[in-house]
């Protein structure tokens, strides 16, 4: 996550109070007024950000800031699927951020499985994909060779999915990722958004998804998000990020509504500590 200038977060706030008072008054005045170069010999101010990006500001603001975010070392979580009431899917997840260890835990059909990798550490397959660097284990045996390349290709697409349904709008300015404010538009709870499009270099994760975040004019924080799967032609419905939830010193949503029905996706026993905690990368004991 890329750290900005001082006067980038006085300026978002500074844009946020000014739109709720001058609806009028373009962002962009605001911005030039607020950094203006003042003749006391300083460096330049840095280039007015545009309106995705003041938007960006301020849905990090709403999720605890930057600072808050560089200093959470540690992620930890649960993300659990629920269709009618039935789990249908519940995997462990353990994260040092600075790292890149990773620990994933699920089972698949009945059987355990166990993956602890470094996100960091990538190599290309040209079936497989990106596979990091690591161990896996499969009903407590542990795998080599193809098993091993493949459920290791298989936990990082899991990672990537699962760590941007809980941390989506931290990443908006992650190297790769294009912003662009697309209005605003009146959602079902009869609230009109910000809308911000995220589109991505290629080849950055393991898909070609695109994302309409919808962000809540008054208070910065991103009320739910509208996505193209893959090449899809028309976006998915409207999911709906909510259970906004203090966790360390980050504010996370602990749950995802269809708004068009469907499953469920909630978020439990979330951890966010600037330390990793003693054995949280030990590899499964052997019975």
């Amino acid at each position: 996550m890329t750290r900005h200038e001082a006067c980038g977060r006085t300026v978002a706030t500074r844009v946020a109070l000014a739109a709720s008072l001058f609806i009028a008054l373009p962002a962009s005045l605001i911005v030039a007024a607020a950094c203006a170069p003042a003749d006391d010999g300083l460096e330049p101010a840095a280039a007015p950000r545009d309106s995705a990006h003041i938007y960006a500001d301020r849905v990090l603001e709403s999720l605890g800031g930057d600072e808050a975010w560089e200093e959470t070392r540690f992620i930890a979580f649960r993300w659990i699927v629920e269709r009618d009431g039935e789990v249908i899917s519940d995997r462990r997840h353990a994260w040092d951020r600075y790292d890149g260890r990773y620990r994933l835990e699920y089972a698949a059909d009945g059987t355990p499985h166990v993956a602890l990798f470094n996100e960091k550490e990538l190599r290309q397959d040209s079936v497989l994909g990106k596979i990091p660097e690591g161990r896996a284990w499969r009903a407590g045996t542990e795998l080599t060779g193809a098993p091993r390349d493949s459920a290791l290709a298989r936990a990082y697409g899991i990672l990537i999915n699962d760590t941007y349904w809980l941390l989506m709008p931290f990443k908006w300015e992650d190297p790769g990722v294009h912003l662009a404010f697309e209005g605003t538009r009146t959602l079902s709870d009869s609230t009109t958004y910000a809308v911000v499009h995220l589109s991505f270099d290629a080849g950055l994760g393991v898909t070609e998804d695109q994302y309409w975040a919808f962000v809540d004019r008054e208070t910065g924080r991103m009320a739910a998000w509208q996505y193209h799967l893959g090449r899809s032609e028309e976006p998915g419905p409207v999911i709906w990020w909510e259970e906004w939830t203090p966790v360390g010193d980050l504010t996370l949503a602990l749950r995802r509504r269809n708004e068009a029905g469907g499953p469920t996706i909630r978020f439990e026993d979330v951890v966010a500590a600037s330390r990793v905690p003693d054995g949280a990368f030990a590899p499964p004991t052997t019975p």
